[in-house]
């Protein structure tokens, strides 16, 4: 190291304050004897970066903390020459306050009289040093100089003052302590019904055309009864109108079984992964009065308050759905209306349909048509001859009245398809796969991992997995069953490769081993590694990401200030982050990281809800509901205050 003259902030004579050992000692009487235009002179190119600019005030702006200070340097005979370089505080004028203490760049340890020392460079070149991670502080100006020593003289001086400020932190987020024994999250708790679209009619043949009334309406009508002049039709109409509501929730003459216990009250149609509510429409039945080949005007109506439920299994190749009727007008002048129900589930050579069973009958007659509800059940079972099917279940209802042919309707839900699989399992199980599940992290368990996700969906502009923004995460199961054969880890390996945390990760990084003995930082990613929006996951194959390294990622990492307090920081030895980033890495406690995700997301939920490749589910985070991302810096303390 070399010893170096003090000049004061003053600039008056110098004051040899300290002798570095790795150069030898010398004192004032040494460097007199010494002509002064041999010696090496510090230049005037003092600059703090990288990369850095300066602001008007002439203070260089670091994007960081390891500092890489740098100065030129000559010597008169052309020697080497090497710098040390010497930091301190500001005041609040900007002047130089207390000498930082800065750490060896080789051995970690405090360096000798708190200054560092550059490699020899040649003379006129640039000697610079970079500062280790520790010895600056976020957002804080400093000033710094330069004295040279080109291996036998010293300069005599300081080189004039230099300044440069830190940046600040873009991410502070304030977190509880894990708690290893907090209960596992009912993920059913947070599957909200989705909304499909009502059914759609499907024609029935032989159909007549309608007399004085219009087929564009939905209407399928039957043969004109010759003997009454009537001339029957029958149609489904969505209605979500107060009576339809009424009628389903309080049936005819009792409350009406639920085969789903969410359908209850419910409008229109609506799915969950295992169960569905096709409901909020009518079905109508009318008699034409025709005579000499025209309508008269007069019409004979009945309809009814028709209600869907299915119940699937997620273990099971058997699944119920149940038919609610409920009278809400017959016509005297029909008589009585009978219903004929045919439930099909398609495709009829991979599915078959058991027996039906009503409680109550299918038929209602003018005089008396509120006397009762039909409710109808039955069982369909997929056969599993295939690895997947997608199947459809379509209803048709015929009425007929001693007065008016028979008139049918058949419709499907096409938003409540369903596919069978043994492939998320070997023992089959059937979902709606269209509907999109919501995965919840365990953030009592876990905070810093629920906490580095959030951020990274709620701050990037492709907000992998948030529902609010519509950009769902899009399933990887393992490679044997995914249509590329990619490996998941494979993807985690471009953001996290092997050793990062230990080698690259920030030192900061707070592990749990009260939790788990031998507990080490470990490099956690988001997006998922298990996704296509994983920024390992290659473009050719699907990725919707894709990213050289994991530096390409938002840096950041998870420590304990004090016990009972965890923050979130965005890694200060790096850049702050643009937030035009795709993903994020952040180093944490292996245990933490682990457990975020490991077995409750394999049999707590992609099992669970039996998720197959490119399937797509959100990603909720309900304790982060009250922190703000919109921030240029992003500050929250979770739970709220």
């Amino acid at each position: 190291m070399a010893a170096a003259a003090d000049s004061g902030s003053d600039g008056g004579t110098p004051a040899w304050d300290y002798a570095p050992s790795s150069r030898p000692a010398a004192g004032p009487e040494v460097l007199a004897t010494a002509a002064n235009n041999n010696r090496p002179v510090s230049g005037k190119n003092l600059k703090a970066g990288p990369p850095s600019t300066k602001d008007s005030a002439g203070v260089w702006q670091v994007n960081r903390t390891t500092v890489t200070l740098s100065n030129t340097v000559t010597d008169a005979d052309g020697d080497k020459a090497d710098l040390t370089f010497q930091v301190y505080t500001t005041d609040a004028s900007g002047n130089p306050k207390d000498q930082v203490q800065l750490t060896d760049p080789d051995t970690g340890k405090p360096a000798a009289y708190g200054v560092v020392v550059s490699d020899f460079v040649t003379s006129g070149g640039t000697a610079s040093v970079t500062l280790r991670y520790g010895d600056l502080k976020t957002n804080t100006t400093y000033a710094f100089r330069t004295s040279a020593f080109d291996g036998t003289l010293y300069e005599t001086d300081w080189s004039s003052w230099a300044k440069f400020h830190t940046r600040g932190r873009a991410v502070s987020i304030t977190l509880p302590e894990p708690n290893k024994d907090a209960p596992a999250v009912n993920q059913d708790g947070y599957q909200e019904p989705q909304k499909i679209a009502q059914p759609t009619m499907v024609p029935v043949d032989p159909t007549e055309p309608p007399i004085g009334l219009r087929a564009q309406n939905g209407w399928n009508c039957g043969e004109l009864n010759k003997n009454t002049g009537i001339q029957p039709c029958s149609r489904l109409v969505p209605d979500d109108s107060k009576k339809t509501r009424d009628a389903l929730t309080k049936g005819a003459n009792a409350a009406l079984p639920h085969l789903v216990d969410w359908c209850a009250n419910l409008l229109d149609s609506h799915i969950k992964r295992y169960e569905a509510c096709i409901g909020s429409f009518t079905y109508e039945y009318q008699g034409i009065v025709v005579k000499d080949g025209k309508p008269t005007g007069e019409i004979l109506n009945a309809s009814w308050a028709v209600g869907q439920e299915v119940k699937l299994a997620g273990n099971s190749a058997t699944f119920t759905q149940q038919l609610v009727l409920v009278p809400v007008e017959v016509d005297p002048k029909f008589v009585s209306v009978t219903l004929n129900v045919e439930f099909d589930c398609l495709l009829a050579d991979r599915c078959s349909n058991g027996p039906q069973s009503w409680d109550g009958a299918l038929e209602w007659t003018g005089a008396d048509p509120f006397s009762h509800s039909a409710v109808g059940k039955i069982d369909h079972t997929w056969n599993a001859a295939n690895n997947a099917d997608k199947l459809d279940l379509s209803t048709k209802i015929t009425a007929y009245s001693p007065v008016a042919n028979p008139a049918a309707t058949r419709w499907q839900a096409d938003g409540a398809q369903i596919r069978c699989d043994k492939i998320s399992s070997t023992t089959p199980g059937c979902t709606f796969y269209k509907y999109i599940p919501t995965w919840v992290m365990n953030f009592a368990k876990t905070p810093p991992a629920v906490a580095h996700a959030w951020l990274i969906q709620a701050k990037l502009p492709n907000h992998p997995g948030s529902k609010t923004a519509n950009k769902p995460l899009f399933y990887l199961p393992a490679a044997s069953k995914n249509a590329p054969g990619r490996d998941p880890d494979a993807n985690r390996k471009v953001i996290c490769p092997d050793g990062w945390a230990a080698t690259s990760g920030n030192p900061d990084a707070t592990a749990v081993p009260e939790i788990s003995t031998g507990d080490k930082a470990s490099c956690d990613e988001f997006a998922y590694a298990s996704t296509y929006n994983s920024g390992g996951m290659p473009a050719s194959m699907g990725g919707m990401n894709e990213v050289d390294t994991g530096n390409d990622c938002v840096q950041t990492y998870a420590t304990r200030v004090k016990q009972g307090e965890w923050h979130l920081y965005d890694d200060i030895r790096a850049p702050a982050p643009t937030w035009k980033e795709v993903c994020g890495r952040s180093a944490m406690s292996g245990w933490i990281n682990s457990t975020s995700m490991g077995g409750a997301f394999s049999s707590g939920f992609s099992t669970k809800y039996r998720m197959l490749d490119k399937d797509p589910y959100w990603t909720d985070f309900p304790q982060f509901a009250h922190c703000d991302a919109s921030k240029a810096t992003v500050t929250c303390t979770v739970p709220k205050p």
